[in-house]
């Protein structure tokens, strides 16, 4: 009875963990989520995370919560529990989210592994971009065992080296956030939040800073399905709450620490084009540290393949069953399978880093709010209310 009452088990933090690691993907460790949905809108966007990550949280919690009660595990299971008899409809919108986010999510970290060789080698952006589709190409037919091993590895390095980068930049520029911060610094041309999309600005304003960061709390919702399923174990509703509790609390730190170093570099950050393709590969480079300007280039490019490599070969897993089954060549089919995926995600590539962000993500993050977020709020803890009330009268 003692562990009922502990927020934090092993179970907890490593489902907090699993939340960090999806959310550091190439938008976040280049750092331009930060700076489209954040930092341009000026000193009030660097706290928008928080609304963020509590609307993240809150909903993440149904998934867990739901999985925990029903013993079922994986999303299109838990979330016919969680959606009722709604769920003809909501169980396969998460199923068109989760496959528009492999997509697009597999696609920024191409365009992002371009930058970084252009920016490096000073080879084309195209260039970059193709030599990693042939790298995860080849991992996703020969080696993906090998890089999922390294997963955890590789997002502890990343974790370190950020963690380092925030403390330094945060030292060396804390009088320029300071002076920013006092003065009340707002962005005169701020990204607009529309449906329609564009490069219209706008002055930084409350109400349009907490559309983008309703958006970004829409897109990041894709990941519901990896985070519950790393909660199987879990026993207690506690448990549950301190997973989201923690896993909120670090990606917070993390997020809101990028976010004031990026802040630090306004409005230039956000009017240079070439900082503004990768932010914090330009934060690093201000700081004047040598190794992190080494080391922090070749985390991001290792940290993209696996990421890209994590979506597709899932994505490979889950269209394997149904794809080229009259091919006895396993081998060839799942390169097939694999060189198809990455041929979308590669076209989608050609868009740019940021205009996935901002276009992309955007639009995933309004279908996330009317088929996950608020069916999930409204329906999910009702069911997770009734299944209490069931269990308490079962007793």
């Amino acid at each position: 009875m003692e562990k009922k009452n502990k927020f934090l088990t092993s179970i907890s933090i490593g489902v907090a963990t699993v939340w960090f690691s999806t959310h550091c993907g190439a938008g976040f460790a280049s750092g331009t989520q930060e700076l489209q949905y954040f930092a341009n809108h000026g000193w009030f966007g660097i706290f928008m995370p928080i609304l963020t990550f509590v609307i993240i949280a809150l909903t993440y919690y149904v998934g867990l919560e739901t999985a925990r009660q029903t013993d079922k595990w994986s999303y299109d299971a838990w979330s016919k529990e969680a959606f009722g008899k709604a769920s003809k409809i909501f169980t396969p919108a998460m199923d068109i989210s989760i496959i528009i986010t492999t997509i697009a999510a597999t696609a920024a970290t191409i365009a992002t592994g371009g930058l970084l060789v252009n920016q490096y080698l000073h080879l084309p952006v195209a260039l970059g971009s193709i030599a990693m589709f042939v790298i995860v190409t080849l991992i996703c037919i020969f080696g993906e065992n090998v890089v999922r091993k390294n997963a955890m590895i590789m997002t502890a390095a990343i974790l370190i080296i950020v963690s380092i980068v925030l403390v330094a930049g945060l030292v060396k520029f804390a009088p320029q956030i300071g002076k920013l911060m006092s003065t009340g610094y707002v962005n005169p041309n701020s990204s607009k939040w529309s449906i329609s999309g564009g490069d219209q600005t706008v002055p930084g304003n409350f109400a349009n800073a907490i559309l983008w960061a309703l958006t970004y709390a829409g897109f990041q919702i894709s990941a519901i399905g990896g985070v519950t399923s790393s909660f199987k174990g879990g026993k207690y509703k506690e448990e549950a709450k301190g997973a989201m509790i923690l896993g909120c609390i670090i990606n917070l730190l993390m997020l809101i620490g990028i976010c004031l170093l990026i802040f630090s570099g306004m409005p230039e950050i956000y009017i240079n084009e070439a900082s503004r393709k990768l932010p914090t590969v330009f934060i690093v480079n201000q700081l004047n540290i040598p190794i992190l300007q080494v080391l922090y280039p070749i985390l991001l490019f290792l940290a993209l393949i696996t990421t890209a490599v994590g979506f597709i070969f899932g994505m490979v897993q889950r269209i394997e069953p149904y794809a080229l089954k009259n091919m006895k060549n396993d081998l060839l089919r799942k390169a097939i399978i694999s060189v198809s995926c990455l041929l979308a995600c590669y076209l989608v590539s050609t868009l740019g880093l940021m205009n996935i962000v901002k276009v992309v993500y955007k639009y995933l993050g309004i279908f996330n709010w009317l088929f996950i977020i608020l069916p999930l709020w409204f329906i999910g803890y009702k069911n997770i209310a009734k299944r209490d009330k069931e269990k308490l009268s079962s007793k």
